[in-house]
């Protein structure tokens, strides 16, 4: 099955989709797991479910820095005119 990407714009919309994806697939697992009769087989599914948490919180800390980062380049960026001068009142 050939998987079709959307058309991103924007690094952040690469990470919420991930971490969007992320989320689903853990609560796959945690529910395959609840339906597993084997042991064996619940204790996989659920470290599988424990990892897509990693992955999870690992693309929510870098999607939070970006728009930390964002959030200060727009504040530079305020402070100067349409012409790149600063502002008279930065």
């Amino acid at each position: 099955m050939k998987r079709v990407i959307p058309a991103y714009k924007t690094l952040v919309e690469v990470l919420q989709d991930a971490i969007d994806k992320e989320s689903d697939a853990e609560e796959f697992y945690r529910e395959a797991s609840e339906m597993a009769q084997s042991t064996d087989v619940r204790g996989f599914l659920l470290e599988m479910a424990v990892m897509e948490r990693e992955h999870f919180t690992m693309l929510s800390k870098k999607l939070a820095s970006i728009r930390a980062d964002q959030q200060v380049m727009n504040g530079i960026l305020s402070s100067f005119d349409a012409e790149g001068e600063q502002a008279p009142d930065a």
